[in-house]
């Protein structure tokens, strides 16, 4: 029996916090929907304002799973932006086998990155996998991730990512008010 992994929620942080990118849409995977944890669809499309997009990072537990280049055909995007030259190859998609990478509850963290390579968190992912064996059809119970030693450690380990990242952001901002006065 193959291991189904649920979307509790996906969590698209708001453009205004998105400095650096015009737009983006992540098309899947979807809230709410229970699929085969070993063929998960990432698929959306991402414009940068001033730097094109050119990947997408999926990150769990600080560490990145795939980077996905962004050169997908999106047509429905270049109607929608026309005025932006990459908005036609926009689109990113990749399958990721997250079956022995996600404990059983976990948060992917989805990055546009650009050309100029800046990172810009574009949403969350909350997911839980499923059990994947059954006695006489009761499935069986699953521990809680975020309890005992490991559960701390990967805590920690996603508290350190955010820390560095903020520290970067802190840096850039810093940097962008001294060069205004």
């Amino acid at each position: 029996m193959k291991k189904l992994i649920d979307i509790l929620e996906v969590i698209n942080v708001p453009l205004i916090d998105c400095q650096g990118l015009l737009a983006f849409n992540l098309d899947a995977p979807e809230t709410g929907s229970q699929i085969d944890a070993e063929a998960v669809e990432f698929r959306g499309w991402v414009l940068g304002k001033m730097s094109p997009a050119i990947a997408v990072e999926v990150v769990a537990q600080g560490r990145v799973l795939k980077t996905i280049a962004v050169n997908v055909p999106r047509p429905d995007v270049l109607i929608s932006y026309p005025q932006v030259a990459e908005a036609g190859i926009s689109g990113f998609r990749a399958t990721l086998d997250l079956s022995k990478i996600i404990d059983q509850q976990d948060q992917l963290t989805i990055y546009g990155i650009l050309r100029d390579q800046s990172l810009v968190k574009m949403a969350e992912v909350r997911v839980k996998l499923g059990s994947d064996s059954s006695i006489m059809g009761v499935a069986l119970p699953q521990q809680d991730a975020d309890s005992g030693l490991e559960g701390i450690q990967l805590k920690l380990q996603r508290i350190q990512a955010d820390l560095e990242r903020s520290k970067v952001f802190v840096h850039t901002v810093k940097t962008n008010l001294q060069n205004r006065t």
